[in-house]
């Protein structure tokens, strides 16, 4: 039978289109899988820099970002006892900024101006470390979200999930939230730590973008942080208790102090209104929010002193325990550092240490305490009414009076003034008085004082000049 030679040739290309169409197919296929992998890797990098982490696969999700499984995690001057697990991780990118997204995993400086949107879901977490998971979450148990979770407790430095049972908690793994959201020259940094059954903290930072835009060139602006015990501070209470041999008052009373022990490490204590809002947080549980403002913004030089005082010079706080909002007041100590032979005790022990070394015959505890963040700032508070003495403000340290500088020519500087007053002129435009509210989008909004009041609005950084303070 003679075969055709028209359909011959037809079929040898039908051969090569399948073949070229699955081998197209197999580059894609690999594509994705090495695009997937080399943004887990960028993301676990931006999320944990300090952090050793593996993970034993992952997924591109076509719409943008990547599923994940089987994260562990070791500190880098940790050990093999000081892992963390999480089940899996959903990364969350919007899909042009996925596809443009070719920053290898290994690099250690980000370019924080190329991120609009990404958000890193962890969930199923549980592990041995003490390490916190973030130096923002740093005096918040990695298992309990409760700040300063042991703190009181004689012979307990740190809990994991697995000992709740014997407090009489039942809770489910711990869930991870990180969150990177730039608008303009103003970058979101958001996190949610969760232990269903124990307890919820979550961190908002908010950071100017100055400089090179890596991560060492953030101006620290704002800094937020919103806490729902969910009945891991009464078992807690009960716990440490029953098995020190004290009341239960009487170990309130122990954690309030090794608190204040903790911040004169940084040469910070807490007005007496302070004591007296965390204290009630510190018995019952419930809710904590605070809200610190900086003006002008923490910079790299502040942040990487070790005098919190320079901080606090700049710091403007809320607080609000179970409902009741009031200003926050702290005060500037000498800064008392641990002991040398304090490595393995807990910080009551070292507080009962001190109290016997200087006072034989002790006085009675007293009640002092805060929440505070590891880089430096430190809150609680009660109503001012019931103490008119104390102050409404963060009391600004007398060792560094914040120095502001008078005329201010750099456009995105202006927006860290919060609150301030300034005479704006602006090109071919006549000066106007303004208070700076803040920044929306990249623009500087303040608001302009007219006979008849204030009047909000932005002002162009295409038009800006000069901004001369008003004393």
């Amino acid at each position: 039978m003679a075969i055709n030679p028209r359909n011959a040739e037809r079929r040898r290309l039908s051969i090569w289109h399948h073949l070229g169409a699955l081998i197209a197919v197999v580059i894609l296929l690999f594509y994705w899988a090495f695009h997937a992998r080399v943004v887990a890797e960028g993301a676990l990098m931006l999320a944990f820099p300090d952090w050793d982490v593996s993970f034993r696969s992952c997924w591109m999700n076509p719409l943008g970002g990547a599923w994940v499984s089987d994260i562990d995690m070791i500190p880098v001057d940790g050990t093999e006892e000081d892992a963390y697990h999480f089940d899996s991780l959903s990364i969350d990118v919007p899909i042009l900024q996925y596809y443009r997204s070719g920053a290898s995993g290994k690099k250690r400086k980000i370019d924080l101006s190329a991120i609009h949107d990404i958000d890193l879901k962890f969930s199923g977490g549980h592990g041995t470390v003490a390490w916190p998971l973030s130096s923002e979450l740093a005096i918040f148990g990695n298992a309990s979200a409760s700040p300063f979770e042991a703190a009181g407790c004689l012979d307990d430095n740190v809990w994991t999930a697995d000992e709740f049972a014997s407090m009489g908690l039942s809770v489910k793994p711990t869930s991870f939230r990180m969150g990177w959201h730039r608008d303009g020259d103003v970058l979101k940094i958001e996190q949610s730590l969760e232990t269903p059954g124990a307890g919820r903290v979550d961190s908002i930072d908010e950071f100017n973008l100055v400089g090179s835009r890596n991560s060492e060139d953030l101006e620290l602006a704002a800094s937020e942080w919103h806490v729902l015990d969910q009945g891991f501070v009464q078992a807690r209470n009960n716990f440490c208790a029953e098995k020190d041999g004290v009341s239960t008052a009487e170990f309130v009373d122990r954690h309030v102090a090794s608190v204040q022990r903790a911040l004169r490490v940084g040469g910070l204590e807490a007005t007496g209104t302070t004591d007296a809002a965390y204290r009630k947080f510190a018995e019952h549980g419930g809710s904590l929010d605070l809200v610190i403002r900086y003006s002008p913004a923490i910079d790299a030089a502040v942040s990487e002193d070790d005098d919190w005082g320079r901080w606090l010079a700049r710091a403007h706080a809320e607080l609000v325990v179970d409902g009741q909002t009031q200003r926050v007041g702290m005060r500037t100590v000498s800064a008392q550092p641990l002991p040398a032979d304090s490595e393995d005790k807990t910080l009551y022990s070292i507080v009962q240490m001190e109290r016997s070394r200087s006072r034989p015959a002790q006085e009675p505890e007293t009640a002092a305490s805060t929440v505070t963040k590891a880089t430096g700032a430190a809150v609680a508070a009660a109503d001012p009414a019931t103490n008119a003495e104390e102050p409404e403000l963060l009391m600004a340290s007398p060792v560094e009076a914040v120095e502001r500088p008078d005329t201010i020519l750099d456009y995105r500087k202006l927006a860290a003034e919060k609150g301030q007053r300034f005479m704006v002129y602006l090109k071919g435009k006549s000066p106007m008085k303004v208070e700076v509210v803040g920044s929306e989008e990249g623009l500087v909004k303040v608001r302009r004082y007219l006979r008849s009041g204030w009047l909000e609005h932005t002002i162009a950084r295409a038009g800006f000049e000069r901004a001369v303070r008003i004393h």
